[in-house]
């Protein structure tokens, strides 16, 4: 059976570009293989996890741990919701006994509506209120941080969010997690246009409408029932800027969307185009590259898709069979 593969198509326009070669190239390459492997920067890592939830849940407790014992500030900024990641904290921190009284928390970023309006963070829309329900709430009282040590989106700090952060002495360690066209967070190309990877760089917190993939990627997360209900998810977010990132003593990053809800497929290529893509701001992942941290992906995420090859191993499986209804 032949197949005629000279049927060739540009991607969808609103899609960051990328030169066919550089996209097949990164979309190609094994993830596995790069572990260890030098990056541009010489203190960013790549590695493979089995399960990524218990080497966050582990960094958070040690980080934790760490400033209670020294008695020293301890600034954080982080995704949510990461509820098996935020019990499983809770429950640790309970068992030993380890005070949050020098955590300050921040948000990568939360929902708002069409009218600028931040979802309030006891709102069943808020992505911060699952860290009050499965962390806060279950995090024994004598142990709690106070609550203005919780850095709650609003309406009226947008704008500033970054600058509170910085007032804070910048965050000690950031926890960022992929969008699917390989955003971070509901940072994207589109909502951060730059011309440079510097100015990029200097962009602060601001209020955007993110990408439909976006909106459809967390219709498939829990908080919405893995529903795919695109209504049912708000249709803007105000975030963090690259700047909050890069200022960051610490950058962690966590591939492993399977694990809370959707499929790794989401993450799959947005990640490939992050670590192996030009760097450039349309490639807003690859900012990971230029900064020291670690990015834990998990099996399902760091396992290859076909891709072009889809031709030749149809072939040959039409073949095997052919040649076994033969007797051959």
């Amino acid at each position: 059976m032949a197949f005629i593969s000279k049927f060739t198509f540009a991607p969808a326009p609103w899609l960051p570009k990328f030169a066919q070669e550089d996209l097949d190239r990164a979309m190609l390459t094994d993830i596995k293989a790069h572990q260890g492997k030098v990056y541009e920067h010489p203190d960013f890592d790549v590695q493979v996890v089995w399960d990524v939830h218990n080497y966050f849940t582990t960094d958070l407790f040690y980080r934790i741990k760490f400033s209670d014992d020294n008695d020293q500030k301890l600034v954080m900024i982080l995704p949510s919701p990461e509820n098996a990641v935020f019990i499983s904290l809770a429950e640790v921190l309970n068992k030993y006994r380890v005070s949050c009284r020098n955590v300050h928390v921040f948000f990568l970023y939360e929902y708002a509506n069409e009218k600028g309006q931040v979802a309030p963070w006891n709102s069943p829309y808020s992505r911060s209120g699952h860290f009050m329900r499965y962390f806060y709430n279950r995090l024994d009282g004598a142990l709690r941080m106070p609550m203005e040590q919780i850095h709650f989106w609003t309406d009226s700090n947008i704008e500033s969010y970054s600058d509170m952060i910085a007032a804070e002495g910048g965050a000690d360690v950031v926890y960022t997690t992929m969008s699917r066209c390989g955003g971070i967070g509901a940072i994207d190309a589109e909502t951060f246009p730059a011309d440079t990877m510097e100015q990029l760089m200097q962009m602060g917190s601001r209020y955007v409408t993110p990408m439909p993939e976006t909106i459809a990627m967390d219709s498939l997360r829990g908080m919405f029932g893995c529903s795919g209900d695109i209504g049912n998810v708000p249709p803007c977010a105000v975030t963090i800027g690259p700047r909050d990132i890069a200022q960051a003593k610490d950058r962690v990053h966590l591939q492993f969307l399977a694990a809370c809800g959707g499929s790794a497929v989401q993450q799959k290529p947005g990640l490939q185009l992050s670590l192996f893509a030009p760097i450039g701001p349309n490639n807003i992942g690859s900012m990971m590259r230029l900064m020291s941290g670690v990015c834990y992906v998990s099996e399902e995420v760091a396992t290859c898709g076909s891709y072009h090859g889809d031709e030749d191993a149809l072939a040959a499986r039409i073949d095997a069979i052919r040649k076994q209804e033969e007797g051959k």
